[in-house]
């Protein structure tokens, strides 16, 4: 119910307690998977590499598949000025990790390149990149951390159309 907060059980206090405080190398290839993941929804065929279901909350699920109409229609859009991505490379970089209780939050570099094409010149082989600042959201379960949510640090505008805010 919104607004009323949930107070854990003794057994999921108990069973949380018992979650190892996450490593950079723990936490960065799941963020490098997820971002990787999201980067691709912007191509016309998807790389297939997915987070497992244990690997993210609801709540995560929840917001990406929402997120897939609206970069369904930013596609739409790109591909009708005679545009579309073919490719793209990214790398994330952990800069520090902050725990508290059951939530660790992640601030890290993702730097992408993206390669377009068009109906008039084809595939280009100079790509367009960008740099952006995030965090990530990890909650700690009986089966270790999992993905909560992945934000810009920066809100505004620039954002790629793999990157859906709200």
């Amino acid at each position: 119910m919104p607004g009323v907060s949930r107070h854990p059980d003794r057994t999921e206090v108990e069973s949380l307690a018992t979650v190892p405080r996450p490593s950079s190398s723990e936490l960065a290839p799941v963020i490098q998977v997820a971002v990787e993941d999201r980067n691709g929804t912007a191509l016309n065929a998807p790389p297939a590499q997915r987070l497992a279901e244990g690997q993210t909350t609801a709540a995560y699920r929840a917001k990406r598949e929402r997120d897939l109409p609206v970069v369904t229609r930013s596609k739409a859009r790109l591909k009708s000025f005679g545009f579309w991505y073919t490719s793209f490379s990214t790398t994330v970089t952990v800069d520090s990790i902050e725990v508290t209780g059951s939530e660790a939050s992640v601030h890290f570099k993702e730097l992408t390149q993206e390669y377009l094409a068009s109906t008039a010149n084809g595939p280009s082989s100079v790509p367009s990149g960008y740099s952006l600042a995030q965090t990530a959201t990890f909650r700690a379960s009986s089966d270790g951390w999992q993905l909560d949510s992945l934000a810009p640090s920066v809100h505004g505008f620039g954002l790629p159309m793999s990157i859906v805010e709200g």
